[in-house]
């Protein structure tokens, strides 16, 4: 029986075809990625300015900081916030949360769609126009009262109507309030979510100066008692800068609602971060506080020291 010898020069040929083809789709792919950042509209400052505040907005219930571009590939781009839980205690190890947008404009942030926790059933908890309601005011005053008033709270305050932007100014100066990272603004609270119908669940529009990428990178002066006038007037201009064709989906908000809250220019509650409760508790006194739901305390290690 004769062994037949391979064929060595025909296998070296068809290893070099491979190779050939391997390296000429590699140039080829890497020159479309070229081209793409020429021709197709991967606008980094646009992601960050759109898409990093939309996450903030929707996420009140983490503290995101600072935020970096990961670069562009052929397919899309990855953008990253860093920040932490919003808890009353000590702050935690910071994660990194991404948002991805592909070559059509489809956003993925799997880990930004929304509040979640006590501090998300809190804001949750807010609607439009409620009205007073003694009981539940007494029911918060109760719980605060029979706790540490020197605790740190991250806590949600109602209102019994909305407040406008002067009349919000008018409880500050009463209450001799001021704005600050410790305090947003909710203008629109989430809608109820019925799982049974073909609609989305909707997020809060939680506010505060610092949401976008201008502010997160320099630093500024909050107002004092004034600081709604000034937050009214950023969030409209961050509404001004979408597009109906952004991808609001992933962070459970979209056009229309942010549009008609800028419109609106009304407060339905603040979303407070480590406040003392005796301060809290100050503010149940005052009719135009329905109630204050308690998300998290937390002894200040720095007092106790």
């Amino acid at each position: 029986m004769n062994t037949r010898e391979p064929d060595w020069a025909y296998m070296a040929r068809s290893l070099l075809r491979v190779v050939a083809v391997t390296a000429a789709l590699f140039l080829a792919l890497s020159a479309v990625e070229r081209i793409s950042w020429v021709f197709i509209d991967f606008d980094d400052e646009r992601t960050a300015q759109v898409y990093g505040t939309t996450a903030r907005v929707a996420n009140s219930d983490k503290r995101l900081f600072y935020s970096y571009d990961d670069g562009r590939g052929l397919l899309g781009t990855t953008y990253t916030l860093w920040g932490e839980p919003r808890r009353a205690g000590p702050s935690e190890d910071e994660t990194g949360y991404e948002i991805t947008e592909n070559l059509f404009g489809t956003i993925r942030a799997p880990s930004l769609d929304g509040p979640s926790g006590s501090l998300g059933d809190a804001i949750a908890s807010v609607e439009a126009d409620p009205g007073a309601d003694k009981e539940l005011t007494e029911k918060a005053r109760k719980t605060i009262d029979g706790l540490p008033q020197t605790l740190d709270a991250v806590a949600v305050v109602e209102f019994a109507n909305a407040m406008t932007t002067e009349r919000l100014v008018a409880f500050n100066r009463k209450h001799k309030l001021c704005g600050g990272a410790d305090v947003s603004y909710i203008y629109a609270p989430a809608p109820y979510y019925d799982d049974s119908s073909n609609y989305p669940p909707l997020n809060a529009v939680v506010w505060n100066r610092n949401m976008t990428e201008e502010y997160i990178r320099t630093d500024f002066s909050y107002q004092c008692e004034t600081e709604p006038e000034a937050a009214l007037a950023e969030f409209r201009r961050w509404v001004g800068l979408l597009d109906e064709g952004d991808d609001l989906s992933e962070f459970e908000l979209d056009h229309y609602r942010l549009t008609d809250a800028a419109k609106a220019g009304v407060v339905h509650g603040l979303v407070v971060d480590r406040w003392k409760l005796a301060d809290l508790r100050k503010l149940l006194d005052d009719p135009e506080v329905r109630t204050v739901r308690l998300a998290d305390v937390a002894f200040d290690l720095g007092e106790i020291e």
